[in-house]
């Protein structure tokens, strides 16, 4: 992930292609940036215990009313802590990324497994 400021004070990002479709949901991707950082670490960011912290990030049952909460406040907590903006960058991937972006994504990561799928194609005996 690279930011770059352009003309007229706009930022260009170069994102990580594939967020969305690496992490199934926001939670996810912020329960692995805490978790890569240290769940102690960030849970005393966000005055949290850790066991209460950890819930907050674990995966909710639909219609569990028992399950903690992951609000706001923590995220910016994680975020300040870790200077990690994978879930930022998550959010752009996921709501912002115009299709045409999308589609020269896709042609690049197609660019860079084409020699291995046609060694794979010539193993297999397909001519």
């Amino acid at each position: 992930m690279a930011v770059k400021e352009g003309s007229a004070g706009q930022l260009s990002l170069e994102l990580e292609p594939g967020l969305a479709r690496k992490f199934r949901s926001l939670r996810r991707c912020v329960a692995q940036t805490v978790y890569r950082a240290g769940l102690d670490r960030c849970a005393i960011a966000a005055d949290e215990s850790p066991g209460n912290f950890s819930k907050a990030l674990s995966e909710r049952e639909k219609g569990d009313s028992t399950a903690r909460r992951f609000d706001l406040d923590a995220l910016e907590a994680v975020l300040d802590e870790t200077g990690d903006f994978t879930p930022i960058y998550y959010l752009i991937d996921k709501y912002l990324r115009d299709e045409e972006a999308r589609k020269a994504d896709a042609i690049t990561q197609l660019g860079s497994m084409l020699p291995q799928l046609t060694s794979l194609l010539k193993q297999a005996g397909v001519a």
